[in-house]
C-alpha cells in the first residue's frame, strides 16, 4: 500500500513538473504555447523513430516562433506530410485539411494543432474564413494546394484554384516544402503506423510582387516543384 502510494505521488509530481515547469520552457523554443510544444516535441519524435525523417534546406525556414504572416505550401503524399513538415518548424502551422482525413481517434490532435477544416469539393468557405482571418492577424496557414492525395505519387498534379488567389490577396510570403518516401497508405490510421524513410525539403521562401496574378503565381510554384524534382506536369 505504502508503495503504491509513493507511486502516485511521484506520478502527480511528475505532472505537476511537466505542465508548470517543462512545458513553459519548450514553449519559449518552439510553438509558442505548452500543449502545442509538447506535442510538437511527441511529433518530432515520432516522425524520428517510425519514419526516420531526413530535413534538407532547413536553413531557408524562418527561425521565430511568430514569423508574421505565411504560407506553407507542399505537395501532397500522404496523410502524414503535415506532421513531417511540422517537425521542421518551431512556429505553429494552421493547416487546411480535408474533412475526411480528421479521423475522429485523433481529435486532440487536431484541436490543438487548431486544423482548419475544408470540404475538398469547395463549397465550405467557412475555413478559407479562418485562414485568411489568421494571415491578417501574422499567423502561419499550411496548404496542399493538389486538393488530396493523386496518383501517381511522383508527378506534379494541378493546383487548387484557390492556393493563388489566397497567395496574390494576402501578399503573403511563400515557404515551398516538397515531401517525399512517406506512408503508400492513404488511409490516417493506418499510414501512421507505416514505417517510411521520408524526406521534407524547403526549397524556397518567396516574396511574389503585388502585381503577380493567381495565375502567375500557381504556375510558378509547380514549375519550381517540378523542376526541383524532375517530376512532370500532370493536368
Amino acid at each position: 500500500m505504502f508503495i503504491f502510494a509513493i507511486s502516485i505521488l511521484i506520478t502527480c509530481l511528475s505532472i505537476a513538473v511537466v505542465q508548470q515547469i517543462f512545458a513553459p520552457l519548450l514553449a519559449r523554443c518552439v510553438m509558442g504555447d505548452g500543449p502545442s510544444a509538447l506535442l510538437w516535441l511527441f511529433n518530432k519524435c515520432y516522425v524520428r523513430l517510425i519514419h526516420h525523417v531526413q530535413p534538407y534546406g532547413k536553413e531557408i525556414i524562418p527561425r521565430g516562433l511568430f514569423p508574421g504572416k505565411l504560407i506553407v505550401v507542399c505537395n501532397h503524399q500522404s496523410p502524414i506530410d503535415p506532421l513531417l513538415v511540422q517537425s521542421q518548424c518551431r512556429f505553429k502551422i494552421r493547416w487546411l485539411m480535408a474533412k475526411e482525413f480528421m479521423t475522429q481517434s485523433l481529435d486532440f490532435v487536431w484541436r490543438n494543432a487548431e486544423i482548419i477544416s475544408v470540404a475538398r469539393d469547395g463549397k465550405d468557405s467557412a475555413g478559407l474564413r479562418v485562414a485568411l482571418k489568421h494571415l491578417k492577424n501574422n499567423g502561419v496557414i499550411g496548404i496542399f494546394p493538389e486538393a488530396g492525395i493523386k496518383q501517381p505519387r511522383e508527378a506534379i498534379h494541378p493546383f487548387s484554384d484557390g492556393v493563388g488567389a489566397m497567395i496574390a490577396h494576402t501578399n503573403a510570403p511563400v515557404l515551398l516544402a516538397l515531401v517525399d518516401g512517406t506512408p503508400l497508405n492513404d488511409e490516417m490510421d493506418e499510414a501512421i503506423f507505416e514505417r517510411t524513410h521520408s524526406s521534407v525539403r524547403f526549397l524556397d521562401l518567396i516574396h511574389y510582387p503585388k502585381d503577380a496574378t493567381k495565375n502567375e503565381i500557381t504556375s510558378d510554384l509547380r514549375e519550381r516543384l517540378s523542376q526541383a524534382t524532375g517530376w512532370p506536369l500532370v493536368e
